[in-house]
């Protein structure tokens, strides 16, 4: 407001500012708790029926169930149980010969086994079977890189 209006009125302000300044948490107060709702253990995010037909469409077209999960937001395990609930035959991904060399050669040169893992689409336990079955030795912690 301008000082030089007819209606500035300075105590009135004031009084209007410390009322509502009154009606402020003290700056002690804790914050109030936004509590998220939380999601029941034991309960899966269902599937609206044409995402369960484009997920056994991209499944049957070659993509794998980890990438599936990420994709529609649901667990490996959770593909899974879908694809063999509409009777989709559920493939045994494991890794190629090539791909073993080359896990062989990215876990020399320090890679962990989840990252050698995700490069090629399976488990990072997939990946220690086959390259122990190559006679690598597996250290008990590996530093990712």
């Amino acid at each position: 407001m301008d000082p030089g209006q007819a209606n500035y009125n300075p105590a009135r302000l004031a009084a209007k500012l410390e009322a509502l300044l009154r009606e402020l948490p003290a700056l002690t107060a804790p914050l109030p708790r936004h509590e998220q709702p939380t999601k029941k253990p034991g309960t899966a995010k269902r599937l609206k029926p044409q995402e369960v037909d484009e997920l056994i469409v991209a499944y049957q077209a070659g993509t794998n169930v980890y990438k599936l999960g990420e994709r529609f937001g649901i667990n490996r395990q959770t593909v899974s149980a879908i694809l063999k609930r509409h009777g989709v035959q559920i493939r045994k991904r494991g890794l190629t010969e090539e791909e073993i060399d080359e896990a062989v050669q990215l876990y020399q040169q320090g890679w962990s086994l989840t990252r050698i893992g995700k490069r090629f689409g399976v488990d990072s336990r997939t990946v220690r079977s086959r390259l122990l079955e190559r006679g690598v030795r597996i250290s008990k912690m590996k530093k990712p890189a």
